[in-house]
């Protein structure tokens, strides 16, 4: 095989195999959706940004320049074919032209002069398409996260817990953690605090909450809290790690940082507030008692609350310094009665799905009116993001509601810790949840406050229940096994991990552009080189080494001959020789007339055509 045949087969292989490579690369990109830079790489890259661009600059100019001149070799070889036949000399212009990435323009001959344009932007593009291509920018990749979560909404679960009420056992330190937890949970309880202000946080177990929350536990591990193991679980439960039954699928890529949005269901209730004079008085009645005696040399007045609502009755009882009934808001000492129905601290036979809590201010709370607050939890999905060490719950349910119509003990359980809340609430002067409303702004109302104060202590109540009956371990226990064993207990939940780090996706519109200049170049260095092995074949040149875009070889050509009759540059010549068709021919050393002897060395030499 000749050398020029050699070079124009190794051209069209070089230029494929570019351009497969970057078919390729856009091809994995598409299927896989993301090529992900390994951590090494990312990390070097934050480190050191400038090199990125660096290394990824060279490379690009590299590939650009080898991109460049396998077109140009391929198109000079086709050029010096095209010659061979008749063309005009404004063409041969346009021929050399393309061999040079130059543009023609002139605007008599503005389809050629378009076509040259095009040729060289598409030239001029190579190196910022590769750029474009190879330089990795930041990008956000999601990955699923699957995984089961406790449904409290269930009948399985709601024998466990009725099961677990009947059963004797040491619930003291669950109900001093949910008491003195359950309080600072919820919009009200951190939005209106002092100190806190509208970005509050609220924390359990070595989880940070936005505000409440909402009902659920951590679905992502690296949010999980605290890795003390619980030294009880079930209600004896009161603190230690929980367990996270996701997983994902990714190849073990950290990234720069992480954030999560998961859809779990979460638990609240729709509570509704109401003066008691708003409502029927043969359904909703309050009446209370109250006795003051001397004790250690103090005036102790013994309070008996009972209140009567559609569900059944309920009491409460405290104790406090006295004071006068109706002693104004600017007194010292006072009582914010809170009284559940049907209540007490009895779960046998619980069968209200939903309960009342009356309270009524006396003392520095007296602005407050005697209020009924109805309580029904539901359970619902809800979208939670877990971003830079904060787990926020969407407020705005994800799906539809399931009130706890078959959750008898769930609300059992709630309408206790607010019994338990309220016994424990009151101190012998005063009442956190009083001077909570004395802080209340005036864009907010008391009964909006009550509302998401009670809200906050459902829906902590319910993470409670969660982390007591999901906490490490409990898979395991023997007395779980009822509730772990019935795959109804618990609903699947999905999600999404956003690892932050660099690589390239298939979301990017710029492919399109890269792939039709890198497509558009291949097809025209191919098609050339194609051409130009055609015609070894069928007209080989006895002078291969011929260079049309070469000036000297331009003119060692045409002082041949053969170029007499051409007019003159004088009376604009040189604008009527564009016009006048050539071509290249080999012929002997001498022979002006064109004959082919072969006894004389081959040159070539331009004729006038027409």
């Amino acid at each position: 095989m000749a050398v020029q045949e050699l070079l124009l087969v190794l051209t069209i292989l070089a230029s494929t195999s570019i351009f497969v490579l970057c078919w390729g690369f856009v091809i994995i990109a598409w299927r896989q959706q993301y090529v992900i830079l390994p951590d090494s790489i990312v990390d070097f890259i934050t480190g050191y940004p400038t090199v990125l661009t660096l290394v990824s600059t060279v490379v690009s100019t590299i590939l650009s320049v080898i991109s460049t001149a396998l077109l140009s070799f391929a198109v000079k070889k086709a050029v010096n074919h095209y010659i061979t036949q008749p063309i005009s000399l404004v063409k041969l212009h346009t021929a050399i032209a393309l061999t040079k990435s130059e543009p023609l323009l002139r605007w008599d001959h503005y389809k050629l002069s378009s076509f040259t344009v095009i040729f060289v932007v598409l030239v001029t593009l190579l190196n910022s398409s590769w750029t474009t291509l190879l330089l990795p920018t930041p990008l956000l990749w999601p990955v699923p996260i699957n995984g089961t979560d406790l449904d409290l909404g269930s009948s399985a679960f709601e024998a466990k817990l009725s099961s677990d009420l009947n059963t004797a056992g040491y619930y003291q330190n669950g109900w001093d953690l949910l008491v003195m937890m359950a309080s600072m949970s919820g919009t009200s309880a951190t939005r209106l605090a002092v100190a806190g202000g509208s970005g509050s946080v609220f924390s359990f177990n070595g989880v940070s909450y936005s505000t409440t929350s909402g009902g659920i536990l951590p679905a992502v591990e690296d949010y999980a809290g605290t890795t003390s193991p619980p030294v009880d679980i079930g209600l004896e439960y009161y603190g230690g790690r929980v367990a996270v039954n996701t997983s994902l699928k990714y190849q073990g890529h950290s990234g720069l940082a992480r954030n999560y949005t998961m859809t779990q269901q979460g638990f609240s209730a729709i509570v509704t507030c109401s003066d008691l004079s708003d409502l029927d008085p043969n359904q909703f009645r309050m009446s209370f008692n109250n006795l003051t005696s001397l004790v250690l040399g103090s005036n102790i007045t013994n309070w008996q609350w009972s209140a009567n609502c559609p569900l059944g009755s309920g009491s409460g009882y405290w104790s406090t310094k006295a004071f006068w009934e109706y002693d104004s808001e600017s007194a010292y000492e006072g009582l914010l009665g809170i009284v559940v129905c049907p209540g007490g601290v009895a779960y046998v036979d619980a069968t209200a799905t939903s309960f009342d809590i009356f309270l009524g201010g006396m003392g520095q709370y007296s602005f407050l009116n005697t209020t009924v607050c109805n309580v029904a939890p539901y359970v619902a999905s809800f979208n939670v993001t877990y971003n830079q060490s904060m787990i926020s719950v969407d407020q705005l349910q994800h799906g539809p509601i399931q009130l706890l119509n078959n959750s008898a003990a769930v609300t059992a359980f709630i309408s206790t810790v607010v019994y338990q809340l309220s016994i424990s609430s009151q101190t012998t002067y005063n009442n956190p949840l009083g001077g909570l409303l004395r802080l209340r702004d005036s864009n907010s109302s008391v009964n909006d406050i009550l509302e998401n104060y009670f809200r906050g202590v459902v829906e902590f109540s319910a993470t409670y229940l969660r982390s007591a009956y999901f906490a490490e371990g409990a898979s395991a226990s023997s007395t779980m096994q009822d509730l772990y064993s019935n795959k109804s207990a618990f609903i699947p939940l999905n999600g999404t991990m956003f690892i932050a780090t660099y690589g390239w996706d298939r979301g990017r519109l710029t492919y399109l552009y890269i792939l039709c200049i890198f497509t558009a170049i291949w097809l025209v260095t191919v098609s050339a080189a194609v051409y130009s092995l055609f015609q070894e074949c069928i007209r080989p040149r006895s002078c291969p080494t011929f260079d049309a875009s070469n000036p000297v070889h331009l003119m060692v050509a045409s002082s041949a001959g053969g170029l007499e009759s051409l007019a003159k540059f004088k009376d604009d010549g040189a604008s009527e020789n564009e016009h006048a068709q050539v071509r290249l021919r080999d012929v002997a050393s001498g022979d002006a007339a064109g004959r082919n002897t072969s006894t004389r060395p081959m040159m070539p030499r331009f004729e006038i055509v027409r």
